[in-house]
């Protein structure tokens, strides 16, 4: 239900029993996902002169249209290569982690871009999830590996080009997989999907 404000979520006997919404309708529920923070604060550096679009706009280097001032992190919109946009924000630890690392080395003086692949993990229970890649204008998935046995891979193409893999529990894909992502590799579905080749190996 799109445009539709939660007014309460509701308990009885310690569990969760349902979720009303601002228009008095009431659901039953036994699970909630609470999502926050998907709108960056960038008030401050608009405020101040930035580019501000869909976050602050920075360039390879992280560099802000302010001279001398850097973003970093989920509020920025940067270059990446592997964003068919050729942009984009990543709500993302490592992506900030590994930005914070490439500005300090610029602001001791290396020569430094960021060409980072975008990667995601989380473990939820007895799942490891990790994503490599961005999902962005896919045509065709391969599954790999069987997914009623709770270690499985979706691989996302274009034209037979890899874009992104989601892992569950498949962290050998994951790994192997990045190195197909960076590289823009095109193999058959066939091939992806064989558990007995490792994708490593399609990297030439």
């Amino acid at each position: 239900m799109l445009n539709a404000a939660v007014d309460g979520i509701e308990s009885r006997a310690g569990r969760l029993s349902g979720v009303w919404l601002a228009d008095g309708r009431w659901f039953e529920a036994q699970v909630a996902i609470v999502g926050i923070g998907m709108l960056p604060n960038v008030e401050v550096l608009a405020a101040a002169g930035a580019k501000v679009t869909n976050g602050v706009d920075v360039d390879a280097q992280c560099r802000t249209t302010l001279p001398d001032v850097f973003a970093i992190g989920d509020c920025v919109l940067h270059p990446n290569r592997f964003s068919n946009a050729g942009v984009v924000r990543l709500e993302s630890v490592q992506n900030a982690t590994d930005q914070a690392a490439m500005v300090s080395r610029i602001l001791t003086g290396e020569t430094a871009r960021y060409d980072a692949i975008p990667w995601f993990w989380s473990q939820q229970f007895d799942c490891q999830l990790q994503t490599a890649g961005l999902l962005h204008g896919f045509d065709s998935t391969v599954v790999r590996g069987e997914p009623k046995s709770g270690a499985f891979s979706i691989i996302y193409t274009l034209q037979g080009r890899v874009l992104a893999l989601d892992c569950v529990n498949a962290g050998r894909d994951f790994i192997q997989g990045k190195h197909l992502v960076m590289k823009g590799v095109v193999a058959d579905a066939e091939t992806l999907a064989s558990t007995a080749i490792d994708l490593r190996s399609l990297v030439t």
